[in-house]
């Protein structure tokens, strides 16, 4: 029941913030300002807190062991995407679109907040270890997927250096949980007033990934939402079928606790808010990718207390 209470505090969130933008309190440029503040500041403050415990050897076995595991459901789900997309006949952008839906899930706005909500801080540090590889794949990965068809259909075929990849993988969570996991390794313990300053500015960050949820939403035609099957086929896949499986699979190998609960949640979440951002950036199908954001996140009202209950 706390499980319940805690989504659905967050739930009432992402409602707020959808009345909010359609009574037009909130423009399109704050829109996208609160998602840069979110992204660049109140998210890095919430993880550089959530990561100031001193030293201790279990937690950092646990951080090379959910490090090891997240890689290699990114492995799998990414395999996955080609087979699925495959078999709903899906090709050009929309199989770009739905690949990426399938191998990233909301990790920042609501996968934080959720682990927060169930695990508490120490499970919101160790998701902050599992999600390295989603900062890493993500800028190399996830941007190849959403150039993929563009580039073809402009009869250009980029090729970034690694240099280039690498620095495009640098972001401001990385650079947080950097600070926040060498912060936990040398078991620095920041100034009280320099602590508390980050944690209030943390403290805004589930209250406005979830508003900034609803934001997106709202800019979503109900009438355009209903028509497309395999977009909702492609959203209980991300919501149900993965985190089931993964379940399945880390429960067969023996794991339990932390690396069980938050490969599993995190896969639980749904599709990455940045989906339609990057779509829009590289000249993809940003329409597709809202309307899956829509659905999903929608759907997930159901779907992540139900998980949360199931592990």
């Amino acid at each position: 029941m706390l499980a319940f209470e805690q989504v659905l505090i967050l739930f009432l969130l992402i409602i707020v913030g959808y009345v909010v933008k359609k009574r037009g309190i909130v423009t399109d440029q704050m829109n996208r300002e609160v998602s840069s503040l979110v992204l660049k500041v109140s998210l890095p403050a919430f993880l550089i807190v959530s990561m100031n415990f001193k030293f201790d050897l279990d937690m950092l076995i646990k951080s090379g062991v959910l490090v090891g595991i997240s890689f290699s459901i990114y492995a799998v789900t990414i395999s996955l995407s080609y087979l699925i997309t495959k078999g709903l006949k899906e090709d050009g952008m929309r199989r770009d679109i739905f690949q990426y839906v399938l191998v990233f899930s909301n990790v920042g706005y609501m996968g934080y907040p959720v682990v927060n909500a169930i695990l508490g801080e120490k499970g919101v540090f160790l998701t902050a270890i599992y999600n390295l590889s989603f900062s890493v794949l993500v800028w190399t990965y996830g941007v190849f997927l959403m150039k993929r068809t563009p580039d073809k259909l402009k009869g250009t075929h980029t090729h970034s250096s690694l240099w280039n990849k690498m620095k495009a993988a640098v972001n401001p969570g990385l650079v947080a949980i950097t600070i926040g996991f060498l912060l936990f390794l040398f078991s620095i313990e920041l100034p009280y007033p320099l602590f508390r300053a980050l944690e209030l500015v943390g403290n805004t960050a589930s209250p406005l990934s979830m508003m900034f949820i609803g934001f997106i939403l709202a800019e979503v035609p109900f009438k355009e939402v209903y028509t497309d099957v395999n977009a909702f086929t492609i959203s209980l896949v991300r919501l149900l079928a993965l985190p089931v499986l993964v379940f399945i699979s880390l429960k067969a190998l023996g794991f339990s606790g932390y690396l069980l609960q938050i490969p599993v949640l995190i896969t639980a979440m749904p599709a990455a808010a940045n989906t339609a951002i990057l779509a829009s950036r590289y000249d993809n199908d940003m329409k597709l990718g809202s309307k899956v954001i829509f659905i999903s996140t929608l759907i997930s009202v159901v779907t992540i207390p139900v998980v949360v209950l199931f592990i």
